[in-house]
């Protein structure tokens, strides 16, 4: 598995972040994890820094993110991995931002460290 990787989690909730932390410290060897809660912020931070991972919240103050957001980041920065993370039903949503270019989709729920190391196991 590779070491160092430079995750951006996105979401406007600190106890969501705070526990995708704690998932990717748990499954990564050596992560380098940064945060932001609005898109604005996230869209900052990348044009800043380049990173492997955006975990990035659906619903943030300051824009959702929808499969555009999805689009538009793909198509300036190609390399960049984008997981997309929400309460909101996966099975619904999850085709339309895995068309639109991200990697994975994980549901805010009971099986958030489940979906994670799947998640994970499948990108890596």
């Amino acid at each position: 598995m590779k070491e160092n990787l430079k995750i951006l989690i996105a979401d406007d909730n600190e106890m969501m972040r705070l526990v995708m932390r704690g998932f990717f410290i748990k499954y990564l060897v050596n992560p380098i994890i940064k945060q932001t809660t609005n898109l604005e912020e996230t869209y900052s931070l990348l044009l800043e820094e380049k990173f492997d991972l955006l975990l990035l919240d659906i619903n943030m103050p300051n824009g959702d993110s929808n499969p555009q957001t999805v689009v538009n980041l793909k198509a300036k920065y190609p390399d960049l991995k984008i997981v997309m993370f929400s309460g909101n039903d996966k099975e619904t949503l999850e085709p339309e931002y895995l068309a639109a270019g991200a990697v994975g989709f994980i549901q805010k729920n009971e099986h958030m460290n489940t979906c994670t190391k799947e998640v994970i196991e499948t990108i890596l």
